[in-house]
């Protein structure tokens, strides 16, 4: 009687709905910060997976309409969670000029750049580094 239960519980198991892992949560923050002197509105949305703690997302130039992909870590801390992710155009126009034989080539038009931020419930703040400059970052949480 004990070989009959095995296999069939076996096969029970077997058929039983698989488990799925909890639905990510999606972090999106929005506001204005100022590059070079110059207002721009931001918005950066994303996921991050709670085994190994990959972000992966969007930074959205609202004011510009330039489109990044975010990639990173989020890793949890007694004061929030300190989110460290590079911001990258993607593909992009580049530039190839020259005058005389001398000039650039392939020089990308959008730069990437790397986000270090701490982010809580309602406040995202840290600096974004973009070609050695440091901006800083305040974003809300939009619900």
């Amino acid at each position: 009687m004990k070989r009959a239960a095995l296999p069939l519980a076996l096969l029970l198991a077997a058929c039983a709905p698989a488990t799925h892992p909890a639905a990510q949560p999606v972090y999106s923050y929005v506001g204005e910060t100022r590059f070079l002197l110059t207002p721009q509105k931001i918005r950066v949305t994303y996921t991050v997976d709670p085994v190994t703690h990959e972000a992966r997302g969007e930074y959205r130039n609202l004011s510009s309409g330039g489109a990044f992909t975010l990639r990173g870590t989020q890793l949890p801390g007694p004061g929030g969670a300190a989110l460290t992710a590079t911001i990258d155009p993607g593909d992009t126009p580049r530039l190839n000029a020259s005058l005389l034989g001398f000039g650039v080539s392939n020089v990308p038009l959008k730069a990437s750049g790397l986000l270090s931020a701490t982010v809580t419930d309602t406040i995202l703040g840290g600096t974004l580094t973009v070609g050695g400059v440091k901006h800083t970052v305040i974003l809300r949480a939009e619900r």
